[in-house]
């Protein structure tokens, strides 16, 4: 009887301890956010994506316009030869070489300032985000939000944060 009532006792802890660990808080909440679709859809999205893409015809025009003059430069350059000095053939393919240079350059600035401007809009849009979504995490009661695209950790609630602990633990190890 004596044994009965151990084992039953014994039992009683093995359910009682188990519950408590296995005892989960507050479910974790996560959100998720797809910027691009905030991008295209905000009035601040929109005008930055629009600002970009008057910038990127405009280039684009400057582009082609340089490419009808390079092309028109070489025509004229295989028209000519014939029946010219060798020197004079000569530069006006320097030239040409040249104007060839002046367009590859054209086209690589015009590209960068895109691709910079487009890195500014990111930059300025995520700054005048970033207090958005932190409200609206609050409100839902969020500790991490996800962006959709990169599957990136956007937001977090600072008390899921342990990194100062991480740091405690760490600066209180002994050197070896």
């Amino acid at each position: 009887m004596l044994h009965t009532r151990t084992i039953s006792i014994a039992a009683l802890l093995a359910v009682f301890s188990a519950s408590s660990s296995f005892a989960q808080p507050d479910a974790t909440k996560i959100g998720a956010i797809n910027l691009s679709y905030v991008a295209r859809t905000s009035k601040a999205g929109k005008e930055g994506l629009a600002r970009i893409e008057e910038a990127g015809r405009k280039k684009s025009l400057e582009v082609e316009a340089k490419a009808a003059e390079l092309q028109k430069q070489q025509t004229e350059l295989q028209k000519s030869s014939i029946g010219l000095s060798t020197r004079a053939l000569a530069d006006l393919q320097r030239a040409f070489e040249k104007s060839r240079i002046d367009f590859d350059r054209l086209q690589q600035d015009a590209q960068k300032e895109i691709e910079a401007m487009q890195t500014q809009f990111e930059i300025e849009f995520r700054a005048k985000l970033a207090p958005v979504i932190d409200k609206v995490s609050k409100e839902k009661g969020l500790q991490f939000v996800f962006g959709l695209e990169q599957a990136a950790i956007i937001w977090w609630s600072p008390s899921v944060d342990i990194s100062d602990e991480v740091v405690k633990g760490l600066d209180a190890l002994k050197a070896p």
